[in-house]
């Protein structure tokens, strides 16, 4: 009997010791920062969105103290973001391309990996789910719940050694995916990989800053912004021409840290009829709501947060004199 009851002890100690060898949820997000900033590799990967499959290539590496990250698309017409250190190269057209510093990658995906572990801590309930098989991996997910639900959920898959994120799944509250990462083919480079040498040696347009690129004014400070989505703040205000047009308007970007939120301003011209009216496009997870307002007011409100959450914030701007 005493036998028994030391096998059975045995088994149950090793059950937990199993168990406490693998890594809580919260270590694999601080695992999944690490192993996209540390490793040099290749993630090839399909961009799904609004019924649209859109292929990409994803490379990472370093060369000489540099940090390489290039992102391509591989269908259609050809669109890559060239990342070096925290300079960016945006060529989106065959004809034009500009280079931005202090700047990072688009999209949630980047957003995700350059996000502090601590925020996504405070803002998120973070649980582990389960192991699947993703881009031929064996992949950890974790599942990130909004504590706000004004924001998008998140599932990442992490490859299970090093970290490194290989889908990327952005569902509302109700559970539906609105818009999703899925690696298909990963694979390791060489500390000296020929293609992040390649990349390193790219020649880029001049880095300029934001600022440089539209001649921001200072604000004019006559509007106020009643509500926000937990953790947002205000973090500029000016006044900028749109691209394309002499008209200048009052800008706002709004953020979290996570998630950036573009509020444009504008006055409707005095012969025009007042009228509510509303236009809304979604591409994902970014939503886009356009407003005429009865008091003359015109609001365009951009992010990747909910549609009924831009328009909460954009029903409670206000004119201040």
């Amino acid at each position: 009997m005493k036998f028994h009851i030391i096998v059975a002890f045995f088994f149950v100690s090793l059950l937990n010791t199993k168990a406490s060898a693998e890594p809580s949820a919260e270590a694999l997000l601080f695992q999944m920062q690490r192993g996209y900033h540390h490793n040099n590799f290749e993630l090839v990967m399909v961009h799904l969105f609004q019924n649209s499959i859109e292929p990409l290539r994803l490379t990472h590496g370093w060369n000489n103290n540099t940090e390489i990250t290039h992102l391509l698309t591989l269908s259609g017409r050809p669109t890559e973001y060239l990342g070096k250190n925290t300079q960016v190269t945006f060529a989106e057209s065959a004809e034009v391309s500009y280079t931005l510093k202090e700047s990072q990658l688009p999209g949630l995906w980047f957003s995700i990996l350059n996000c502090s572990p601590e925020y996504l801590l405070s803002n998120y309930d973070v649980v582990r789910t389960g192991k699947t098989r993703i881009a031929g991996q064996i992949a950890q997910s974790v599942r990130l719940t909004a504590k706000d639900e004004n924001k998008y959920n998140f599932i990442l898959w992490l490859e299970q050694k090093s970290g490194v994120l290989l889908r990327l799944d952005v569902s509302d509250s109700q559970g539906n995916v609105v818009e999703q990462y899925m690696g298909v083919d990963f694979r390791f480079l060489s500390e000296h990989s020929p293609n992040i040498n390649t990349l390193a040696s790219m020649k880029v347009p001049k880095a300029e800053a934001v600022n440089d690129l539209y001649r921001a004014e200072p604000a004019s400070r006559q509007w106020s912004i009643g509500w926000l989505p937990s953790g947002f703040k205000s973090r500029s205000v000016d006044q900028h021409k749109l691209v394309g047009s002499d008209e200048l308007v009052d800008y706002f970007l709004l953020s979290d840290g996570l998630v950036d939120v573009s509020v444009y301003i504008s006055r409707q011209a005095e012969n025009t009829s007042r009228q509510d009216r509303e236009q809304i496009a979604v591409h994902g997870a970014t939503s886009i709501l356009s407003l005429d307002r009865k008091d003359g007011i015109n609001l365009t409100v951009v992010g990747e947060l909910p549609l009924n959450s831009l328009r909460r914030i954009a029903d409670t701007i206000r004119r201040t004199q």
